[in-house]
């Protein structure tokens, strides 16, 4: 390497490049910074993560780094606050889908809860995603093998699919999200495959992969890259898969060394590179990886 055609001192040199696993946040138990069946991931304004804590009842907030900053918990209502998903809107609110109760709850980040929706009508919900576009919230409705969208007020707007095998139809979906362009991207477990709308609910395509690193069995968690890239954890084959927006494989994020044992939520942070921090349920913790 030379500048003005003179070589620079200390040529040729060697970088590093970080891929993989760079950290696990937290172990089992019920202490600060530690976890039980954490389910479900997300990153907040102040881009800590926010951990759908479930068999601790509660959510947990730590920073990228995974120093502990704080817990969040709802005692008010008439079973155990149990957290399966949670969706961070864009002014900061929590949407935390409580299927112990079967309901959303809505909270600012302090835990102050603003108002609880579609109670006793969400039997096992199972994912919850925003739109960017006009701000409505989509759910997963694992036992009535559909979406449902709501309001970010409530109000129940509509849903689409149905149970089975085929273009619109589900067999117990489980993440959503959606994208800039209103194109709703939903992990369908059972039918082991990501089925893709558009903004009217529409179907467009369906994805996955059958075979080597990038097979694709009961997909769990979904993530969304500046809609070009598609981030999705599998329960059976315990891996994080990365695919482009049009269904192609692009690679396997994780490795058999990490040890992933049902891995579940899935989300992003705006590092560069890319970080993917994804919620290992089974055992009990937070892993991040850069790719």
């Amino acid at each position: 390497m030379t500048i003005g055609d003179q070589p620079i001192p200390g040529c040729p040199v060697i970088i590093p490049v970080i891929k993989g696993l760079v950290k696990t946040i937290g172990s089992q138990g019920s202490a600060e910074g530690q976890y039980s069946y954490p389910w479900s991931v997300a990153i907040n304004k102040d881009r800590d993560i926010v951990t759908a804590d479930r068999d601790n009842n509660r959510l947990q907030i730590t920073s990228r780094e995974g120093k502990f900053k704080k817990i969040l918990e709802f005692k008010q209502f008439e079973k155990p606050f149990k957290p399966c998903d949670i969706a961070i809107s864009s002014d900061n609110t929590y949407y935390s889908l409580d299927d112990n109760n079967k309901q959303v709850v809505v909270s600012d980040e302090n835990g102050h809860v603003i108002r609880c929706f579609g109670q006793n009508e969400l039997e096992k919900p199972r994912g919850i995603g925003i739109s960017p576009v006009d701000g409505n919230v989509y759910v997963t409705y694992w036992g009535g093998h559909c979406v449902r969208v709501y309001t970010q007020h409530g109000k129940y707007l509509r849903s689409f699919g149905s149970e089975g095998k085929g273009q619109g139809k589900f067999s117990f979906p489980c993440g959503v999200v959606i994208s800039s362009t209103g194109m709703v991207f939903v992990a369908d477990s059972d039918n082991h495959c990501i089925q893709v709308f558009n903004a009217d609910d529409q179907y467009l395509y369906s994805f996955d992969c059958k075979s080597g690193d990038g097979k694709m069995r009961c997909p769990g968690g979904i993530a969304i890259e500046n809609d070009k890239y598609i981030y999705v954890t599998t329960v059976i084959n315990k891996s994080v898969l990365k695919f482009e927006s049009s269904g192609k494989f692009v690679c396997r994020i994780d490795s058999d060394s990490d040890r992933l044992d049902r891995p579940t939520g899935i989300a992003l942070t705006d590092n560069v590179p890319c970080r993917v921090v994804v919620a290992d349920t089974y055992n009990d913790c937070i892993k991040v990886f850069v790719q």
